[in-house]
């Protein structure tokens, strides 16, 4: 299944982390605070936190029962969930001074029935299974952005450089070698000028979003196939796998041995270490 909707109401917290899957998590009752990027949000019923795989972020539970949901996209599933820039945008791009949470106020009992009904949809399966989650994703979207238009922002009215051109060509072209004056030649600017536009709508570096993407393609491997780690190094864009094992060590603090054995004696673990 392309989405995965989860809800939780066990007081966990949970230690900095980064994940493969966009986020949305919803809070239903209780509170907790948010770390994301060392900005801290407390965050209460109603709201909506928008997380993607560049934000470091953890949770730690401040009022109980704290109830949650969780809608999780795989980054390859957002652009074929949706071509709108504008609703992409509030996962896409997390400049510096990206809000990050959404308080839906009075319209909370409209987004507590949507994300039960995300869920009751899961539940039941059937036909029509992913465009019957997609339309109610959507729902949330659209009345998030009527609530809050500053969080939707495409990254083109953040720079006069075409930021979301950008990111479609590394989002293509992450596992081959990297140059970013190349990439400045090809958008007519300074390698300088590129990678600050970037930063500022995107929230991380140019070389920084190929590298994240790498690592995320590493881990799915490591997660869900058998090839060995020279392999994966090579379909990450890494000819030499010790160069590889050492970028993955720096990220995670595990080898891609370490962290594929893990994986296996904690099925879904990728998955549920996310959850904040």
């Amino acid at each position: 299944m392309a989405f995965e909707i989860r809800y939780n109401d066990q007081p966990i917290a949970h230690g900095m982390h980064t994940h493969t899957y966009d986020e949305m998590l919803y809070v239903l009752d209780g509170s907790a605070e948010i770390t994301v990027r060392s900005r801290v949000f407390t965050c209460g019923p109603g709201t909506l936190i928008f997380l993607n795989p560049f934000d470091e972020h953890a949770s730690r539970p401040v009022a109980l029962p704290y109830r949650r949901y969780y809608l999780l996209i795989p980054q390859t599933q957002l652009k074929a969930f949706h071509n709108d820039v504008l609703l992409l945008s509030v996962f896409r791009c997390h400049g510096e001074q990206f809000p990050y949470i959404l308080d839906t106020g009075e319209k909370k009992p409209l987004f507590d029935a949507y994300f039960e009904h995300l869920l009751q949809i899961q539940k039941e399966g059937g036909d029509y299974l992913e465009p019957r989650m997609e339309a109610m994703m959507t729902l949330i979207l659209t009345d998030a952005q009527a609530l809050r238009p500053d969080l939707f922002t495409p990254a083109n009215q953040l720079s006069f450089l075409p930021i979301q051109d950008i990111m479609s060509q590394l989002d293509a072209h992450f596992t081959e070698p990297f140059s970013l004056t190349e990439l400045a030649r090809r958008f007519h600017v300074s390698p300088g000028c590129l990678s600050a536009h970037f930063r500022r709508a995107v929230g991380v570096s140019p070389m920084q979003y190929v590298v994240s993407s790498r690592m995320q393609r590493a881990k799915l491997l490591l997660s869900h196939s058998e090839l060995p780690v020279a392999g994966i190094a090579q379909q990450c864009g890494y000819p030499d796998p010790s160069n590889f094992v050492r970028r993955f060590r720096q990220q995670y603090g595990l080898t891609p041995l370490q962290y594929r054995r893990q994986s296996s004696e904690r099925p879904g673990h990728e998955v549920l270490s996310s959850i904040g």
